[in-house]
């Protein structure tokens, strides 16, 4: 199909109206994270519920879900050689302290600086705006009969918060499914060239108990967690840096100790450390480095009880660093996709946040981020995406799966 064809197609069937109503149905389901990370049963009722009947609804028949419970299906023939994926996602924030976080509350943007109209509710501003396009540009795209003689994949993972790419990997390597090209959900429109990796460090500090009127009786964990915290902040480094996507960086990011009792010196104290990674750090070596740094604290002893502590340190899960170029194969089809549909280019940036994009790029699948949402409500008890965007993500993503699939 000619472009030309395909945008006076796209225009007369892309709804902003439908785009809103699939984003206020998305957000009445709650998927949170929870403690069971992808085991959680609400994020398998949200996939099972509110994603899996629409894409009968749209004509997918080829609908299956892989060991950890991610959804797959495919449309099109097949026989072009040709393949794109677009990958949503479930898991979204807690409520937390956000009113009315499931009610999908419709808000005028000019009050958030965002164009048109906006719907609030978890999950908004990551996830759900962008599987409402996703959604809508596939169901335009199937009631349009064009034919498509490439692959469309589409999947709906179970993770969004976790850290880590076991959800995805699961899809890629566990189901065996690949494709020339995928797309991520983005943020206010604009294509996310690259980002830092990371890695998850859980450090325990154990000492030994004692009430705290004798605190010579123990060994203070907190005391032995401090001096753990200023060593590593001190002594990992941090030097490098990339010309787009900035500094390596070490950030602890949690903290808390046992027992949960008063008057008590403490036995234990646990910590998390973020460590941000730049295209061609080693993560083991980064590991070792922080593994090294914070048993030091074993050959110090506490300043009280004369005593020292013991270290344990395990890594936690790892992201990918990602970084594409305008040249890549995805960037050119969101950048043509935009032009004809919007009228102009999307902006291309570098984002602060790592997600699965590194991991699909690593394993060969030319990955690029782009979609609705808005990252500076996300976590936030204004949590909301605009409708406009949505709709233009939708548009956006129509025409890629026509332009090279049909």
């Amino acid at each position: 199909m000619q472009e030309a064809d395909i945008k006076t197609l796209l225009d007369a069937r892309i709804s902003r109206e439908r785009a809103k109503e699939l984003l206020i149905e998305l957000v009445k389901v709650p998927s949170p994270q929870t403690e069971l990370l992808e085991e959680e049963p609400l994020l398998k009722a949200f996939i099972r519920t509110a994603i899996e009947p629409r894409l009968r609804t749209m004509g997918f028949n080829d609908i299956r879900y892989d060991a950890m419970g991610n959804l797959i299906t495919t449309y099109g023939a097949g026989t072009s050689g040709k393949s794109l994926m677009f990958i949503g996602n479930a898991m979204n924030q807690p409520a937390s302290t956000m009113p009315n976080p499931y009610a999908g509350d419709v808000v005028d943007g000019a009050k958030f600086d965002l164009p048109g109209e906006c719907v609030m509710g978890k999950g908004a501003s990551e996830q759900k705006a962008n599987l409402a396009a996703m959604l809508h540009a596939m169901e335009t795209v199937i009631a349009s009969k064009a034919a498509l003689a490439g692959k469309l994949i589409f999947t709906c993972c179970l993770s969004g918060e976790t850290g880590k790419h076991d959800a995805i990997r699961s899809v890629v390597e566990g189901a065996s499914v690949r494709a020339d090209m995928a797309v991520l959900g983005g943020t206010g429109l604009k294509v996310t060239l690259g980002n830092r990796g990371r890695i998850d460090v859980f450090v325990t500090v154990k000492g030994a108990p004692c009430h705290s009127s004798r605190p010579w009786d123990g060994i203070n964990a907190i005391t032995g967690a401090t001096e753990a915290i200023r060593l590593l902040l001190a002594k990992v480094k941090v030097d490098k840096s990339h010309p787009q996507l900035g500094k390596q960086s070490l950030t602890v990011n949690h903290i808390r100790s046992f027992p949960d009792s008063t008057h008590t010196v403490q036995d234990r104290c646990e910590f998390t450390v973020d460590r941000r990674l730049l295209p061609g750090d080693d993560p083991n070596v980064a590991f070792a480095e922080i593994e090294r740094v914070a048993k030091e604290v074993e050959q110090i002893k506490d300043p009280v009880s004369g005593k020292a502590c013991s270290v344990d340190v395990r890594l936690g899960p790892f992201m990918y660093p990602s970084l594409v170029t305008t040249e890549s194969p995805i960037v050119r089809a969101i950048l043509r996709a935009s032009e004809v549909m919007l009228g102009k280019p999307v902006e291309t940036y570098y984002s602060p946040s790592a997600f699965d994009q590194g991991y699909l790029n690593h394993v060969g699948i030319a990955t690029a981020n782009f979609g609705a949402g808005e990252h500076q409500y996300a976590h936030t008890d204004y949590d909301m995406a605009s409708v406009e965007r949505t709709t233009d993500s939708a548009r956006v993503y129509a025409f890629m799966m026509l332009d090279y699939l049909a």
